[in-house]
Formats: C-alpha cells, structure tokens, sequence
C-alpha cells in the first residue's frame, strides 16, 4: 500500500510531458526561502494540468478550505514571485500562462496533438475535449457553497440525465453553472456549452451538438442520434438562455416556431437510459422539467434565489464596504442577496453616499439601475396579460396575498381555472414567491420585482390618463377599470403606501400632462362624466373610485 507522500507524489505526473518542473521547483524554493512541501508539488502539476483546486482537494483527500489556507499562505504567493505578478493577484486557470510566458513549458502536451488528430479522437483525455461556446468567463464568485455541493451530487452521484438552473434575470444562475461544470468537467468523456439567445430550430442545435461531440463524424441531426452519442460515452451539454426557445406572450411551456421538437429532446433525454447530462440554464422552467422532476428521478429541478448573507456579504467587500458597517445587514436583507442589485446599489452607496449605508437605506427607496432594470423588462414583456395584471394586483397589495382574495378582487377577468395557472406561470418564470401563513397559501412579490412591477404598473395607468386628457381618448381606460389604486379597506399603513408609491406618482404625471397641453380640468371632467356616468359596464369597475382618487371625477 502507498504512503501518503508516495500517493501524492505520483498525482499528476503527465505534466512532466510539458513543463520543467524540476527548474520550477528549485525557483519555488528559492522564492519562498523554504523547501517546496510534496502537498505544494503535486498541486503545482495538477494546476499546469488545468485541474481545479477543488478536484486537486479531492485527489489530495484535503478539504477544499484547508487546501484554500495551505496554497494561500505559500505556493500561490511564490507563484506570483517567479512569474512577476503582484502579490494576492493569482487565479488558478492563469498559472499555466504565467509560467509558459516565462518559459517554463518544454514540449507540446502529448494530448493537445491527439486533440488535434483525426485517427486518435477516442483517446482524447476528458480535460481537453471541452466546447466552452459562450460561456462567460466568471472572474469572480461569492457564497453558493453548500449550492455547487448539492448540484455536483447531483451530476455526478446521482447521474442526474437532465438538471434545470432556473432563476429571475440577473440572480447568478450562469455563474452558478460556470463553477459547477469547472468542478464536474473532469467526470466527463466531453463536454460543450452553447447558447440559446438565437432560438435555433431543434434539428440545427442537435447538428450543432453532435459535430463536437461526435468528433465532426457524418451523422443525423434527430434526437435519436443525439441519443446514442449520449449512450456511447459520458457527455456533458450545457444550454445556457433556454427560455429564448419559448413563445413570449403566453403562460410558460409553449414552444416558438422551429423549437416545438425541444420538447421531444427534454423528454426523452429526462427518461431513456444513457450516460450523460444535460444542463438547461434559463428565466423560466420548461414543463418538461416540472412535469416529472424529482429528487428521486433523473430529472432535477434547482431555482437559484439571492447570495446567504456569507456570500453577499463577500461580495460587499470586494465592492469597497468592509463588512462592519451599519445597515449592511438591512441593505441584504432588503435586495434578498440578488448579486446583481447589491453590486448596484454599492456602487451608487460609495459614490453619492461616501460609503454611508445607513443614510442611503434612510435617504432613498430601493433603486433599480439600468442593467437590472433591463433584466427584468425583457423578463416582464414575455409574460401574458393575465400574468401581468397577476403582478399588478401584488404590488399594488404590497403585502402577501391569497388566491381566493385575487380571485374576488379581479372580479370576473379570469376564472378560478385560469388565475392558477398564471400563478404557477409566474412561479415557473420566477417572479412571484410562495408564503404560508396559518395554514394558508399567500403570494408575493420579492423587493426587486416589486419595484420594476409597481413602475410599469404607474406608467401604464398614467399613459391612460394622459391618453384621455391630451387626445381625448376615453376608450384607453383599461387598469384603471381593472384594478384598484388605494384599497379602502387596506390597513393605514399599506394605504399610506399605495397613496405615496401609486397615487401621487400617477396624479402627478397627470398634472405636467394637463400644464404641458394647456388642458382644462373642469373640460376634461365633464367628457367623463357625460362618457361614463350612469354607463353600466361588463364586470366590476373600479373606473369611478379611481377617476375620483386623481381628481377626475365628483
């Protein structure tokens, strides 16, 4: 049996085939002034080798902190002294480059020419066989531990065929995705990432997947051939933007045109025996997924919600903020860990607030800036109207809501039927939380979404009144049929809220519409007045009560 030391002297002896080690382990040495540990050797070979440090750990038999501490406080530092890099600068993917450009690699990897030869492609090593495609390259990561843990079980233990990473735009799935598959590459005969941002018809992406994966072999383009390539060896797929597959204007799982055989390929890849994965990565799930998901099925389900406090707080640091001040906890808490607001907001914190987190959490509402904004617009123009009135309704609540209660205040615009399919719609795009209380199951929307919803929500109604105050159009009025401004009934503290969030943003749109157009009030009263007044309508208007908050009817 082997000794430790033997055991982690033979890791990684093809890099030997490449690089000098004996000159660089004499450099080490004399960078750091002590004598290079075989811990530190071996992990200097499996890094020129392209292994991550968290497989290094697990051939190590380390656990990943404790290799973490062990390369921080010595090889890592003496890495950046021969490759004349500064101090606490070194990423683990750029020490070969550091080192080849100092002229530490003797040969070209007996691999890399095997990739390259047409005669050797079954003997290709799973490191090199790699398709990244778009994949972004991820400078930084923050928390998401026990995550990654539970993913990678999933892949790699429980040979998970199809794994679905769903979440609101900028929440950190394809981040999430980058780290699993560098963890998880190496357990795979091959692996390739492609985007779906351009919907391509199922045939084209199947054909697409195949050159690469068959070695560019004359092959089909069916889900059938996709198959047995997935049978004949371990291949991992990864298809980030699949929701750009779905039709946008209609509940979640329709197809658009050229993508309805997707379908197909997620069903039979979810159900029929092989030995690979794959990887969808999209703003909503496919119904494919959560018809048949399950922990105990090859099909598996994840929603990727905000950073822990852990990870968001790291993430704060590296923004500037030091971890101890006040209100940092509040200013998580109140963007539920999204990365993409906290990185917002602390820039916006740093710069007008000198770095004061408590006087912005006091000074100004939650702020969307333009990138997170975007997000979530091109996530809301992909709902239907019943999901989107769904979402009105939840901001203007601004408080958790059950569905008998939406049910009776959206009146008859949908039935019982179809209100809870929005819901789940909703909750399979991501954008609406579930809640219990006493028993009862409430909805909700999280901070972020509730912003940009009570917006769109403001604008939307606004341009309604503008409509009829400036062209007279009194056949525009929709919302402020359909929905309510201020609840009479709300306790005074949402009321008070619906007045300043709702209201006075909508009465004052109107009043610099009416000042800009020259418009008279008492004019434009009596329209509506002579339109609408006695007029029975369809459903339960709430036409009056909201003419009457704005100041457009007695």
């Amino acid at each position: 049996m082997l000794s430790d030391n033997e055991h982690i002297e033979g890791l990684f002896p093809e890099a030997a085939q490449s690089w000098d080690l004996n000159r660089l382990y004499a450099d080490l040495q004399t960078a750091s002034g002590k004598e290079i540990k075989p811990v530190e050797k071996a992990c200097l070979r499996g890094l020129l080798c392209r292994y991550r440090p968290g497989q290094l750990a697990f051939k190590l038999t380390w656990t990943s902190g404790a290799l973490r501490v062990e390369l921080n406080k010595g090889l890592y530092r003496s890495l950046e002294a021969i490759a004349d890099q500064p101090v606490n600068t070194l990423r683990w993917e750029k020490v070969p480059e550091w080192l080849e450009a100092k002229g530490y690699k003797t040969a070209q990897r007996q691999s890399d020419r095997r990739l390259h030869s047409p005669s050797n492609t079954q003997t290709i090593p799973a490191a090199n066989l790699a398709d990244w495609g778009e994949a972004p390259n991820i400078q930084t990561f923050y928390g998401r531990v026990d995550e990654l843990a539970k993913l990678e079980k999933w892949i790699v233990r429980d040979r998970c065929h199809l794994l679905a990473i769903c979440g609101m735009g900028g929440i950190g799935k394809t981040a999430l995705a980058v780290k699993l598959v560098e963890n998880i590459q190496s357990q795979f005969d091959c692996f390739i990432w492609r985007s779906l941002r351009s919907a391509q018809p199922t045939a084209q992406l199947i054909a697409d997947l195949l050159q690469f994966l068959n070695h560019s072999q004359h092959t089909g383009c069916s889900t059938s051939d996709l198959l047995e390539v997935l049978r004949q060896k371990r291949c991992l797929v990864v298809l980030d933007d699949f929701e750009a597959t779905l039709q946008d204007g209609e509940l979640v799982g329709a197809y658009r045109q050229g993508c309805e055989d997707h379908a197909e390929l997620l069903q039979r890849v979810g159900s029929e025996r092989h030995q690979s994965s794959l990887i969808l990565i999209g703003r909503e799930q496919p119904k494919e997924i959560s018809m048949h998901q399950g922990e105990d099925q090859p099909i598996r389900y994840y929603k990727v919600n905000g950073l822990q406090r852990q990870g968001a707080f790291e993430l704060l640091r590296a923004r500037g903020f030091t971890g101890t001040e006040n209100g940092l906890e509040a200013l998580v808490q109140q963007y539920r860990g999204n990365p993409s607001a906290l990185r917002i907001v602390s820039g916006t914190i740093q710069e007008l607030f000198n770095g004061n987190v408590s006087e912005f959490l006091k000074q100004t509402a939650l702020a969307l800036g333009d990138v997170l904004r975007t997000l979530l617009y091109q996530q809301f123009e992909r709902l239907s109207q019943l999901e989107k009135d769904v979402l009105y309704w939840l901001a203007i609540k601004h408080r958790p809501v059950s569905l008998s209660s939406l049910r009776s205040e959206m009146n008859l615009r949908a039935s019982g039927s179809e209100l809870i399919d929005a819901l789940e719609s909703l909750r399979w795009r991501s954008l609406i939380e579930k809640v219990s209380e006493q028993g009862e199951v409430m909805f909700l929307l999280e901070p972020v979404v509730l912003k940009y919803v009570n917006r769109q929500f403001v604008d939307e109604v606004s341009k309604e009144i503008i409509a009829i105050a400036t062209q007279q159009n009194l056949k525009s009025i929709d919302l402020l049929q359909s929905h309510v401004l201020v609840e009479d009934r709300a306790p005074d503290s949402i009321r008070a809220m619906q007045i300043r969030l709702v209201l006075k943003p909508i009465k004052d749109k109107l009043a610099k519409a009416i000042a800009q157009n020259n418009i008279e009030l008492e004019f434009l009263r009596e329209r509506l007045a002579s339109q609408y007044q006695g007029q029975p309508t369809e459903i339960e208007s709430y036409r009056e009560a909201n003419l009457a908050l704005i100041g457009l009817w007695w």
